[in-house]
């Protein structure tokens, strides 16, 4: 068999593939259902701390608790840790204290050893959290008002132990808005999330950052951020952990409830997507390179195949019309992602360009770690080494 025609015939069952596991998800992957009683734990409020880790967030920190005060549910409390910043964060929240939002403001202590900085702020955060269920937020993450009260009404229903919503994604640049369309794609579209929530394997899940709720307790169990004390992407490693402790994971449509405002800039936007590539592919060279060929292939053997049909004029055969077809299946995966998850559908005409430069960040990502300069807010998040 000829290798152009084993491409065509592998790009045809992973289009496929991944078309159907969109139809999938589709029907699978609920938004949170808003239960009009108040009444959780058998007749009491379930209490809720809810943990923001802040560095240099002046920006957005007070939108998002302005977002916090407007809360349905009556029974939490809000602890924001000034990590180090050098702007007007902690003024800002400061603002704050003397609301009706019950919120505490506190300085976060020096990086130990071994620690990367986010994840150290977060666990500083779990010691001073006293709430039923605990909820780590971004500090550029807004919540609808019914979100709280929502989300721990669904996480006491399924009886899980991590709740986490894809959030919607604002972008102000074009890169931004096609990135956020392919990341969300890549998840929507290859992970069959009834089969996650099924299975043990710690790899089939997706975590967000932007919104995890915990049982307190099965926090703890886990080992929490200590245990993932030097993995730089901590919501999916958080993810990972709770299902290889054989507890319960679930995750949830909230582009209604949950908001990820956007980057100030168009480098901002490619660091910040950077910084989680190798971490998130567990720092393993081939499986960047393997990821990069596998997406080459996918989604330009087809494009090839008719190109040089046009070119040479032949006649349109078998292979030409699966390649046709390949490429209405991944287009029509994609668009069916953007539309679940409002980004705009104009985006699908750029697809190809958005594989190249994603396949760019991915070894920009490899790069940045394997010369130990990949950073973030002005510290190095490197700790782990690349691995073959």
């Amino acid at each position: 068999m000829e290798l152009s025609t084993l491409i065509t015939f592998t790009s045809g069952f992973f289009a496929f593939t991944s078309f159907l596991i969109t139809i999938w998800n589709w029907q699978y992957l609920d938004r949170l259902r808003l239960c009009p009683s108040n009444e959780l734990f058998g007749g009491t409020d379930a209490s809720i701390t809810v943990l923001i880790p802040a560095r240099n967030e002046g920006k957005n920190i007070g939108e998002v608790l302005t977002a916090l005060s407007c809360q349905t549910h009556s029974n939490y409390d809000v602890i924001v840790l000034n990590d180090g910043s050098e702007d007007d964060t902690a003024e800002i929240v400061g603002q704050f204290l003397a609301s009706d939002l019950e919120i505490q403001l506190i300085d976060g202590e020096p990086i130990p050893k071994g620690w990367l900085g986010k994840n150290w702020a977060c666990h500083q955060l779990m010691l001073k959290a006293d709430g039923d269920y605990i909820l780590f937020i971004d500090a550029d993450t807004v919540l609808h008002e019914d979100t709280i009260k929502a989300a721990l009404n669904e996480a006491i229903l399924e009886k899980s132990d991590l709740l986490t919503m894809i959030p919607a994604r604002c972008a102000n640049n074009f890169i931004e808005r096609n990135l956020y369309g392919f990341i969300d794609w890549a998840i929507y579209a290859w992970l069959p999330l009834q089969l996650a929530h099924l299975s043990k394997n710690s790899y089939l899940s997706a975590s967000y950052g932007q919104f995890m709720l915990f049982k307190r307790e099965s926090y703890i169990l886990s080992g929490g951020h200590k245990k993932i004390k030097d993995i730089a992407v901590d919501d999916f490693g958080l993810g990972r952990l709770i299902k290889s402790s054989g507890l319960k994971w679930a995750l949830k449509d909230g582009t209604n409830m949950v908001t990820s405002l956007p980057y100030d800039d168009i480098l901002e936007t490619v660091n910040g997507v950077s910084r989680s590539l190798a971490p998130a592919l567990n720092y393993r060279i081939s499986l960047i390179l393997l990821i990069s060929i596998f997406l080459m292939g996918l989604f330009f053997a087809p494009v090839l195949n008719l190109y040089f049909y046009v070119a040479n004029g032949g006649q349109f055969e078998f292979f030409e019309l699966l390649s046709l077809v390949i490429i209405f299946l991944l287009l029509g995966s994609y668009l069916l992602s953007c539309k679940r998850f409002s980004h705009s559908l104009f985006i699908v005409v750029f697809i190809h360009i958005t594989v190249i430069f994603m396949i760019l960040i991915a070894y920009h990502s490899l790069l940045s770690n394997l010369l130990r300069v990949a950073t973030w807010k002005d510290r190095n998040m490197v700790i782990k080494k690349l691995k073959i």
